[in-house]
């Protein structure tokens, strides 16, 4: 498919050659870093696929060293309710210089029922953690309530262009044993507050590719 292979040029592109951000938000494959402890954040995305729409809301804050975060999606499709996700992420290790791991455990409910939990552990490699460049690896392991376990993984990239203008990229596999990848633009307003635009795709979904809008702030 022509994204597919758009989306693997332009990651081979990115490692390439040298360019700060933070993964999460709107991207499957998570970072290791959390909100600073004592503060929150709101991360938010709305997600286009003719003819589905999902609209997600994500606080967090952290609280004694962990990040403790709830997200609630609505769903524009038929017979999809709406999702919830209540999660704690906690990082392991951080040093700044080199790399840094975390671990996440999430509830799921799909309308008002229990649908399963996942673990996953995010592995963020740079020179410097505010660096031009971080890659971001994920190992995990999805639970749902009905039906068969399956690891779940991923790798994304960071790339900075420019003082306000990230690249990012990404590839995994999805709870759902299904092969998918994101590619776009983040754009910052000060330290505070960021913008995503993304063009994803999964290998064997039938509406073709997705557009993602994402709008990240960090609350004091």
């Amino acid at each position: 498919m022509p994204f597919r292979f758009a989306l693997f040029c332009l990651f081979a592109a990115l490692s390439l050659h040298v360019g700060a951000a933070r993964a999460g938000a709107s991207l499957y494959v998570d970072d290791a870093a959390t909100v600073e402890r004592g503060r929150c954040q709101l991360e938010s995305w709305l997600r286009t696929a003719a003819p589905a729409r999902e609209l997600t809301l994500a606080p967090a804050c952290n609280l004694a060293g962990t990040e403790f975060g709830l997200s609630h999606s609505d769903y524009a499709a038929p017979h999809a309710p709406a999702a919830q996700v209540l999660s704690a992420k906690r990082t392991l290790h951080a040093s700044a210089h080199g790399w840094a791991l975390a671990a996440s455990l999430g509830a799921n409910w799909n309308g008002a029922r229990y649908d399963g939990w996942n673990f996953n552990l995010p592995l963020t490699l740079g020179p410097d953690p505010s660096g031009p460049r971080l890659w971001h690896f994920n190992l995990g392991w999805n639970q749902p309530r009905h039906g068969r376990a399956r690891l779940t993984g991923g790798v994304g990239l960071e790339q900075a262009l420019a003082a306000d203008w990230t690249a990012l990229a990404e590839l995994y596999a999805d709870p759902h044993g299904d092969l998918g990848g994101q590619l776009g633009l983040r754009r910052a307003f000060g330290a505070d507050a960021s913008l995503d635009l993304l063009l994803g795709d999964r290998a064997r979904d039938p509406r073709g590719p997705w557009l993602t809008l994402g709008f990240n702030l960090a609350l004091r």
